[in-house]
């Protein structure tokens, strides 16, 4: 397994803080990916790794842009709130985020905690890597602004196989008892139904082998929730997609005024031909 190790100093952020989801908003992730993150730590590069220029073409960091370094993790554009790039059919994966397993080291006081690194595809700040974790890494190695360290990064192996749909499905439906009983059923719906089964449907559009596991999902959902439930969910207007069962109806709309009108008008008109599309499969048997 590849490594590199990069010396640099921890900085503040001066541009927006990214919000990088968590394993309950993904579709395929490493197994040992968190359910939250911490805010993330910026270290600035100065010292580069030996036989960094073998792993693309471009300025400092910007060599990862190609994958040519295998990373653990790859997130749309359109899952990480904060981004301001966005692809385009010149740059398909521009504003897409890269992670990799890394370690963080304190040059200083050799104090180490694991982390997963992130590079934006695209990003300009060609000497600027950010660190997560689900705990916060600044309390946990006492990092202020400044701060020595090293961080090593690790190339993914090449025979890492992603969950086939059946295991996703298996895993969403387990999360929904336990958002359940947390949360009520109304979270759990809108958790398993207003934003998975959605997601879902939209990969199956494209991805015969999700198309073929659509069953699968209908029957996990139908085992978990009664006829009328479903009926009364899916009939009752409410918000969709990941915000719509993670913050409040103020916290929606208020999110979504930062939108263009034209990503508003999309993301709507997604949301209603998925729901149609969920309502035959739920409801089919109840209209009956």
């Amino acid at each position: 397994m590849r490594k590199r190790e990069f010396i640099g100093k921890v900085q503040a952020d001066t541009t927006p803080q990214l919000i990088i989801p968590g394993r309950d908003d993904l579709f395929l992730k490493p197994d040992d990916w968190p359910t939250q993150l911490a805010p993330a730590v910026t270290v600035e590069v100065s010292t580069f790794p030996e036989g960094f220029t073998e792993i693309g073409d471009g300025e400092g960091l910007a060599r990862l842009d190609k994958g040519q370094f295998r990373p653990a993790l790859v997130i749309p554009q359109r899952k990480i709130v904060g981004s301001t790039l966005t692809p385009d059919s010149d740059h398909p994966t521009r504003g897409f985020a890269e992670l990799w397993r890394a370690d963080l080291n304190v040059i200083g006081t050799d104090q180490e905690a694991t982390c997963w690194a992130i590079w934006i595809i695209g990003s300009e700040a060609t000497r600027t890597i950010r660190l997560v974790a689900k705990e916060d890494l600044r309390s946990r190695l006492n990092l202020a602004d400044g701060t020595a360290v090293k961080v090593t990064i690790w190339e993914e192996e090449s025979n890492w196989k992603p969950p086939t749909p059946e295991e996703i499905i298996a895993d969403w439906c387990e999360a929904t008892r336990g958002v359940e009983d947390d949360w009520g059923r109304e979270k759990a719906m809108g958790y398993l139904i207003g934003e998975k089964l959605l997601n879902f449907l939209e990969r199956a559009e494209t991805d015969r082998q999700w198309r073929a596991a659509i069953p699968t999902f209908v029957a996990g959902i139908k085992a978990l929730f009664e006829s009328w439930q479903l009926a009364e969910f899916l009939d009752t207007p409410r918000c969709l997609g990941p915000l719509g069962h993670t913050v409040d109806e103020e916290g929606y709309r208020m999110l979504r005024a930062e939108w263009e009108d034209e990503e508003r008008i999309r993301d709507d008109a997604r949301n209603l031909m998925l729901l149609e599309w969920a309502k035959e499969l739920l409801l089919e048997e109840t209209e009956q």
